[in-house]
């Protein structure tokens, strides 16, 4: 028997028992979260089709044509469209920066995506939207001419992002605001070509910038990974090193290089029907006031996991220099429009109250860092949340399909089936089928490895897929 000083206890609230006290890392707490997790999973049938996992986790979008123009990590592939047979009009509520809205007009099919964050929706309209060869004609002719361009240009207006000075090298910071004046007198004058420019420039700030994505936020380059930590770098090497010893002709080429990608990639746009998608900017969660009154034979998405990632956090630079919010108060408006899959998501009062979820929830280490951080309402939120997302979707899709690509995750030792709850609130919501298809599994943190041993095979990503 574990000492109590070995063990962390855990109240556990059944509906049918009295309250009660388990080790959460005992072999009846084990036993007790495996029996709750296959009970919520038997209604489903759950089948395994690994080919789909590099196209639910696509790291092609970084080198395939067009896709590349904006990185996005959590994109997924419009092989998908092929893969699951999508038919028809499409609908994509979480389009992001518009995988399956190329891949549809690629393929000859039209449809609609939408999406919260204004920086993806432009670049999906960048990526859909045919230049004349006139028009290409006049972006060569800047990149060609950008060294002369920029350096006659006036520095526009720094941002009011707090970190604004800190994410940019004093003479790359230079370039991108220069580079961003002469680029808004363009967008001004022919809003086409300076659409085209402007993504080029926002895919290029990460590339030139003293930061970098990573998880949920940004990390700086002044600092280096070392067994798990940071350690600082020397100033003036790293420098010299990502950069070299002409910082403002590294930034220009930087942006130089992007456009000669992007207009090698218009090569594409000569087949397809380009013409035939709908971008529009919006929750998803109002989706019967976006398109009230169409229909759609298949839909497909990919929600933000209910992991806490904040997306707006990673993107915040692009954002901020990219003149999608000029304000906190503008990107927190975003961030309450958004699906609650993060803290900083707005509290709603939660209803329907999922019991299912609620069992989940009793099961979780109270003590955990997780908890304290206000996870058990996240997890309310969200999958609220998804079941309004399903409600629109079973009402936009009355005799087709709807395809959703979700993640499992774990908190305070305790597994969240995201797959199955989606799948068990999407019945609610008035689809008569769901299956489950499992198509790769997921790492857990390290936090969580050592807790949840035993239970690797509930962490994965599924297509749930509802008709």
């Amino acid at each position: 028997m574990k000492s109590s000083s070995a063990c962390r206890k855990v109240i556990i609230s059944d509906q049918q028992e009295n309250l009660r006290i388990v080790s959460d890392n005992s072999l009846a707490g084990q036993n007790k979260l495996k029996e709750l997790l296959e009970d919520l999973q038997s209604p489903f049938e759950i089948k395994q089709n690994y080919e789909l996992a590099p196209f639910v986790h696509w790291k092609g979008n970084s080198s395939s044509k067009i896709h590349r123009w904006l990185r996005y990590r959590e994109a997924y592939s419009p092989e998908l469209i092929d893969k699951l047979n999508l038919e028809g009009r499409i609908l994509d509520p979480f389009s992001g920066c518009g995988s399956i809205m190329v891949g549809a007009a690629q393929r000859g099919l039209s449809s609609t995506g939408v999406d919260i964050n204004p920086l993806s929706t432009f670049s999906t309209k960048v990526k859909l939207t045919k230049l004349k060869s006139s028009e290409i004609d006049k972006i060569q002719s800047i990149q060609a001419n950008l060294k002369t361009i920029i350096g006659k240009s006036h520095p526009a207006r720094l941002p009011a992002l707090s970190i604004s000075q800190k994410v940019f090298e004093p003479e790359i910071l230079d370039v991108v605001l220069k580079s961003k004046t002469f680029i808004e007198t363009l967008r001004a004058d022919n809003p086409q070509v300076g659409d085209f420019l402007h993504l080029a420039w926002l895919e290029s700030l990460e590339k030139v910038g003293s930061y970098f994505k990573e998880g949920n936020g940004i990390k700086y380059r002044n600092k280096q990974r070392s067994k798990g930590k940071y350690k600082d770098r020397k100033d003036g090497e790293w420098q010299l090193q990502r950069f070299g010893s002409d910082q403002t002709s590294f930034a220009i080429e930087c942006i130089k290089s992007q456009l000669g990608i992007m207009i090698q990639d218009t090569s594409d746009w000569k087949y397809g029907a380009w013409s035939k998608q709908e971008v529009l900017s919006g929750s998803a969660l109002k989706l019967d006031e976006l398109i009230p009154r169409k229909k759609y034979d298949s839909i497909i998405f990919s929600p933000p996991y209910a992991n806490r990632f904040d997306y707006f956090e990673a993107f915040k630079v692009e954002l901020w220099f990219g003149g999608f919010v000029d304000s906190y108060d503008d990107l927190n408006k975003l961030r309450k429009q958004s699906l609650r899959s993060h803290l900083a998501a707005e509290y709603r009062k939660n209803n329907p109250v999922f019991e299912e979820l609620e069992s989940l929830i009793n099961m979780m280490d109270q003590t955990a860092s997780s908890w304290r951080m206000g996870v058990p309402d996240l997890l309310r939120g969200y999958f609220q949340d998804m079941h309004t997302v399903l409600k629109h979707c079973r009402k936009l899709a009355p005799n087709g399909r709807t395809h959703v690509v979700v993640g499992n995750s774990a908190f305070a030792g305790v597994i969240i089936p995201t797959d199955v709850l989606t799948a068990m609130i999407g019945i609610r919501s008035g689809f008569s089928k769901a299956k489950i298809v499992e198509s790769r599994h997921l790492t857990v943190s390290p936090q969580q490895r050592a807790l949840l041993t035993g239970f690797e095979s509930y962490m994965r990503e599924s297509v749930v897929i509802f008709e």
